[in-house]
């Protein structure tokens, strides 16, 4: 699976510990995934990774869905969720402040929700 993310990870063998922030973010990924839990939930999966990793990590994601696990993905990368969610879920001073979905917005209106300048 970590060859699948195309992470440059020196060996299976290797301690966690020894890697960079990069690679342990594709472990943690492939450990989440590989659990074949029906939730995954991922905090910025792609903060700490380069752009080749962070498509491959996409990649992960959209196959995710597609043998039925539900993801739900923490990000401030709009564009990226634009483009993985069904749902976006704004959250603003620790409440709910929207949701949306993802077919029925568009960014600047995520972005609204999260500044507070929608409905005013």
């Amino acid at each position: 699976m970590v060859s699948t993310l195309a992470v440059n990870v020196p060996a299976v063998r290797s301690r966690v510990r020894r890697l960079s922030g990069g690679q342990r973010q594709a472990v943690a990924i492939c450990r989440a995934a590989g659990f074949s839990s029906k939730l995954v939930i991922m905090d910025e999966p792609t903060a700490a990774l380069g752009v080749q990793e962070t498509a491959r990590v996409e990649e992960l994601i959209s196959r995710m869905r597609e043998e039925g696990h539900s993801v739900l993905l923490i990000s401030h990368n709009f564009i990226q969720v634009m483009r993985l969610s069904d749902q976006v879920w704004v959250m603003r001073a620790g409440r709910c402040v929207g949701g949306r979905r993802t077919a029925e917005t568009s960014g600047e209106e995520i972005v609204a929700l999260v500044t507070g300048a929608a409905g005013q």
